[in-house]
């Protein structure tokens, strides 16, 4: 029978040491906050209804963000551009 060992701290640490060394960031926590705002921003996107949280997140929410001061050693989510809509055609 297969034995399973639970992890104590020293484990955890050293997976954090391993991920910091590899150059993996943890995101700093008002950009995570900002990230999940980004959810109901982008169901409101691909709806034909006003883009009025995109305004707010764009224009509000993310200079915000921006204006706050950034714990040393944080990394980024992926950046989003709003407001840009692309005309598809279908073709046969």
């Amino acid at each position: 029978m297969a034995e399973i060992r639970l992890g104590g701290i020293r484990d955890v640490i050293d997976k954090y040491k391993e991920k910091l060394e590899a150059g993996i960031l943890p995101p700093d926590p008002a950009r995570i906050v900002e990230y999940v705002l980004r959810v109901p921003v982008g169901v409101e996107h691909i709806l034909p209804i006003p883009p009025v949280l995109e305004i707010v997140h764009s224009e509000f929410t993310r200079p915000l963000v921006e204006a706050l001061p950034r714990l040393p050693m944080t990394s980024d989510f992926h950046e989003f551009e709003w407001n840009k809509w692309f005309k598809e055609e279908f073709k046969i």
